[in-house]
């Protein structure tokens, strides 16, 4: 039995940044893979909801490509572990393409579950939606200049680095801006 935990954003801003998906697998408390990637850049379609069903897409199509059987899934998207459960309907047009595939997705499992878990047991998988992110405005430089007013400052970027923060230059300016205020009320 694998246990999916799925997470994506869209940064730095939601709709139109840069959506992108992260997923951990773990078998018996251990993680055994982690994946992230790009799902869209731009445009009023490209959402953390688009990226979220993306993650949880490719997290079942790994473990379906492993000869998985059994898979407990977990998020922390509301949204998406609702419409899953039929709790929520599925209005957004430019979701139910995402969430058809998902549901096919599902009937191919002998025993599928899924649940919502709080984003801190969630890490791993925001980690690699956060990795994806990130590397991808580090080998597009052309993105990065168009969301450049969104991001952290080079003086924000600077003490966040003195302060041992990685990734520094991929955080949006208010999220840069909150971690250093939390950081330096922690120093006092």
């Amino acid at each position: 039995m694998y246990q999916l935990f799925f997470d994506g954003a869209c940064e730095p801003v939601n709709p139109g940044g840069v959506g992108a998906y992260g997923f951990a697998v773990y078998e018996d408390d251990r993680e055994i893979h982690g994946e992230g990637g790009v799902v869209c850049v731009g445009g009023w379609q490209c959402t953390n909801n688009v990226a979220e069903y993306t993650a949880l897409i490719k997290a079942m199509e790994w473990a379906l490509s492993v000869g998985a059987a059994e898979v407990e899934v977990y998020g922390d998207s509301q949204l998406v572990v609702r419409q899953m459960l039929g709790v929520y309907q599925v209005k957004a047009p430019h979701l139910v393409p995402l969430y058809e595939k998902a549901v096919e997705l599902t009937r191919r499992f002998r025993k599928f579950s899924i649940g919502w878990v709080p984003r801190e047991r969630n890490a791993r998988a925001d980690y690699y939606s956060k990795k994806a992110y990130c590397d991808f405005l580090k080998t597009h430089p052309e993105v990065r200049q168009l969301y450049a007013g969104r991001l952290a400052t080079e003086r924000q970027v600077a003490l966040l680095k003195r302060l041992g923060v990685e990734d520094a230059e991929c955080l949006p300016r208010r999220e840069a801006s909150r971690l250093i205020e939390r950081l330096f009320s922690r120093r006092g």
